[in-house]
């Protein structure tokens, strides 16, 4: 599926905390960010501009984070959206190489898989790419290094009753994802 006009509109409310990180914790707070005009075809990135230090320096150990943002996916037509979008974590700022209408602007295809690309992402996909194992056009996954989700889940939440309710990640709605990394 070709990557139709999408507005991105990302309000990034981010608070990170380890041990490790500024003594303990680190607060990102940018407010809204246009990620994407109404150009086709490109992709929009946006990074922390400090570098972060996941591990901890005497023992190698990766520190565990929280973090939460709130992000609205307005696409250009009614149903039809681009790829989506991911929270990222990589090693460098610069994801030149990578195709803005595949893979979510991360990777391509010779280095899709590799253990080099030291990349983890929290995909939030709003297409069915049979080529990666989609599992449905509106879905949550994790990217370890690879555009293929190690899992996957259709995009929504539970309840307090446990009741799961459906998420249309492209509604044009603010939603809030929270993201816990364990350290493992």
């Amino acid at each position: 599926m070709s990557c139709l006009i999408m507005l991105v509109l990302l309000l990034f409310l981010l608070v990170v905390a380890s041990s490790d990180i500024n003594q303990g914790q680190f607060s990102f707070n940018v407010g809204c960010l246009h990620l994407q005009n109404t150009t086709s075809r490109i992709s929009g990135q946006i990074f922390y501009e400090n570098p972060i230090q996941f591990k901890n320096s005497t023992n190698a150990t990766a520190s565990p984070f929280p973090t939460t943002f709130i992000f609205a996916i307005i696409p250009g037509y009614t149903d039809l959206g681009g790829h989506g979008l991911a929270f990222v974590v990589s090693p460098n700022d610069e994801i030149s190489e990578a195709l803005p209408t595949h893979y979510l602007g991360l990777f391509i295809e010779t280095n899709i898989g590799l253990d080099s690309n030291h990349v983890v992402a929290l995909e939030l996909g709003t297409a069915r790419t049979i080529a990666v194992g989609d599992i449905d056009g509106n879905h949550v996954g994790i990217d370890i290094n690879n555009p293929r989700s190690v899992t996957a889940a259709s995009a929504g939440y539970f309840t307090d009753e446990s009741e799961f309710k459906n998420l249309n990640l492209k509604s044009g709605y603010p939603m809030q994802v929270w993201v816990e990394y364990d350290g493992v």
